[in-house]
């Protein structure tokens, strides 16, 4: 009699147990929730336009154009810069179709672009920022209604184009 006593105590021990470890959990999991809400909430970058927006180019200055250019090598991006309307003031950044040798090249070549071109004509002036990835391989099915299905997936090609804005 004494052993089932024992045997009902610790049953008892284990189901108290147990009650404990799910509220333990489901009380971690709400305050995880409650933190996530939160501060995403209180993080005003969520709020920003997005840069990838079909209503408008986003609006950036020379710094972020210089950013974006000392950024083409190494994450194989194409940038052009347009300046103005002539073919002169028209400059395309891209590994894929050029002579560049090294990267000590590209680096004397992105900076005499940047203090003789983007400095000295433009250093207060606002791009318009354009983003078009395009994919380069891969094998891509298009129906009627603009949906794209993957048969074969490949890479895709970041092609930037910033417009100095008048």
């Amino acid at each position: 009699m004494e052993d089932a006593a024992d045997a009902l105590k610790i049953a008892f021990a284990v189901f108290v147990f147990v009650i404990a470890i799910t509220l333990t959990f489901a009380l971690t999991s709400q305050a995880k929730d409650t933190a996530d809400y939160v501060l995403y909430y209180n993080d005003e970058t969520n709020f920003y336009d997005h840069a990838y927006s079909k209503d408008s180019n986003r609006k950036v200055f020379v710094n972020e154009v210089i950013s974006t250019l000392y950024r083409f090598y190494k994450e194989s991006i194409c940038v052009t810069v347009k300046l103005g309307n002539n073919l002169n003031d028209v400059i395309t950044f891209d590994l894929s179709n050029s002579s560049y040798t090294n990267e000590a090249q590209i680096e004397k070549e992105l900076g005499e672009y940047i203090n003789d071109t983007l400095l000295s004509r433009c250093a207060n002036g606002t791009f318009a920022e354009e983003f078009v990835e395009v994919p380069i391989s891969g094998i891509y099915e298009t129906g009627e209604d603009g949906t794209q299905i993957t048969l074969s997936s490949g890479g895709n090609k970041l092609y930037v184009t910033y417009t100095l804005q008048p």
